[in-house]
């Protein structure tokens, strides 16, 4: 693997992460993302949704305005939408119905809306698919993470199993609490990244 696809992965899943570092699409893993499951639940649907959706928006000529653009790929999201919607509704109907308004709000999510154009699309062929994919699983990986700390330290537990461990901030449920629990994240993976990039700079000088 050359150095430009490590890039590209690192980026993806940690020094550009899309939720701890660039803060794309915060709303849904603080509102939501508040249990294991839920999380799993979201990172899921929003990795494969915008993925594929990302992939068929590729074929559309850059040649084309850049409004019309943006509103085909809206298009193309909420065609991909329809039968996804349907197979995990049937899949999982009581975690997708509990999500409301979210799941149609992913057909204008930023990974599809500015991301799209900002970034994915400016690769071309195999390197495009590679910065996709691991943004996507970089964000979701993000989110499976909040939604696991989120649950066991304001239930004790995971799933309805309880490990014996006192519940330390019951508010982490709540959106207040992810809000927090988020910005404390973000904070620690930009210290990491510090930290990883002063032995580089320290030896360049």
């Amino acid at each position: 693997m050359n150095r430009e696809k490590r890039r590209i992965i690192a980026d993806g899943l940690l020094s550009q992460n899309a939720l701890l570092v660039k803060g794309l699409a915060i709303a849904p893993a603080v509102l939501y993302a508040n249990t294991l499951k839920n999380a799993v639940t979201l990172a899921v649907f929003i990795i494969v949704f915008s993925f594929i959706t990302l992939a068929l928006s590729s074929f559309i000529p850059r040649s084309m305005i850049y409004t019309s653009r943006v509103i085909l790929y809206s298009l193309i999201g909420a065609v991909v939408f329809v039968p996804m919607s349907i197979y995990i509704g049937r899949l999982i109907p009581l975690d997708f119905d509990s999500m409301g308004i979210f799941m149609p709000l992913m057909i204008t999510n930023p990974f599809i809306v500015s991301r799209s154009e900002m970034q994915f699309f400016k690769n071309k062929g195999g390197k495009m698919f590679l910065d996709i994919f691991f943004s996507l699983l970089g964000y979701g990986i993000a989110v499976i993470i909040i939604g696991f700390i989120r649950e066991l330290i304001s239930t004790g537990g995971i799933g309805g199993k309880i490990f014996g461990i006192k519940p330390v901030f019951t508010g982490a449920g709540e959106v207040f609490g992810g809000f927090i629990l988020l910005g404390l994240l973000a904070a620690l993976t930009r210290y990491i990244l510090m930290l990883s990039a002063k032995p580089r700079s320290d030896s360049g000088k």
